[in-house]
């Protein structure tokens, strides 16, 4: 058990940090690139009535600051804790959830990758003129608010919201494995995590849908991978029998002596599969066939002759 874990800790882990790395390296702080796309996206959620970012801000600040105190250090760190929980539950108790979760976290995080370096976006903290206040950083809870680095902090991956695609993978997991609670708990989990990324500043309600339309790519991507790999067992079981089958009936020809049938049966199989059956192949072990027979034939015992030369000698 311990040697699994550790095998799935360092798989997972080492999936993450290429994430991070490739993450990170494609931002050379395209700034004026990030600004236009985040100007775009607050046209579009205009456009759409979906422009609700500073408002969740203003109601969740004037009900009360530690709230909004709460619900940041939650983005921060409820994130990495929902999922350690959700794994290690379904680790031990739902293996085939697990297996399905953590591909789909890994797919996810692939996509993600490849979406922050075509479509840099910069979160509505770095926004010009909405007003936001920037929570995580206010708090010191910002990993590099200063860092123009390209390897240690991308600041301009925006879209997808991750935060909230993981989210939904943790209720989907929970809904996959019933009860009443456990559903509870993981619609209430992604819930707070919606409010959590825009309340902080640090995505818009458009991040949040495509969260949703990653996810659901994810998920699909899985099952064509999950019945791509059944596909592959079945092959592989049926070739596994096909070849041990043979094996035995060859031994058991090589045990009774019948070396000169062996071609005869590699003939069959062939037609049996839908092999081919070249006339040049076909003719030469039709010929070690009848040097095999005559071989045998001139290893016969014959007692009359035997006989005979003994007399003569």
């Amino acid at each position: 058990m311990i040697k699994t874990i550790t095998k799935e800790v360092l798989i997972i882990g080492s999936c993450y940090l290429i994430f991070a790395l490739a993450k990170n390296l494609t931002d050379p702080s395209p700034v004026l690139k990030a600004v236009t796309n985040g100007w775009l996206v607050l046209k579009l959620e205009s456009a759409l009535a979906l422009n609700w970012e500073a408002f969740i801000q203003q109601v969740i600040s004037k009900i009360s600051m530690g709230m909004l105190v709460a619900i940041t250090y939650f983005y921060v760190v409820g994130m990495w804790l929902g999922l350690i929980a959700t794994a290690l539950l379904t680790f031990l108790k739902y293996r085939t959830i697990y297996i399905d979760t953590r591909r789909t976290f890994v797919i996810s995080m692939i996509l993600g990758a490849i979406i922050f370096a075509v479509f840099p976006l910069a979160p509505p903290r770095f926004m010009p003129g909405l007003g936001m206040t920037d929570t995580v950083t206010m708090l010191g809870l910002d990993p590099a608010p200063n860092s123009d680095s390209a390897i240690s902090y991308n600041r301009f991956a925006a879209m997808p919201s991750l935060h909230y695609a993981w989210a939904l993978l943790i209720m989907t997991a929970m809904f996959r494995i019933g009860g009443i609670w456990l559903k509870i708990f993981g619609f209430a989990y992604q819930a707070l995590m919606f409010i959590a990324i825009i309340a902080t500043a640090n995505h818009y309600v458009l991040d949040a849908l495509a969260g949703v339309i990653l996810l659901v790519i994810a998920i699909n991507i899985n099952r064509w991978l999950k019945l791509y790999i059944n596909h592959l067992n079945l092959y592989k079981n049926s070739a596994q029998i096909y070849f041990r089958n043979f094996h035995s009936r060859l031994r058991t020809q090589i045990n009774n002596k019948r070396l000169y049938d062996i071609p005869d049966q590699l003939l069959s199989n062939l037609r049996e599969q839908g092999g081919f059956t070249d006339q040049y192949y076909h003719n030469r072990l039709t010929s070690h066939r009848a040097a095999g027979i005559n071989s045998y034939r001139q290893m016969e015992f014959r007692p009359e002759s035997t006989s005979l030369s003994f007399i003569l000698n």
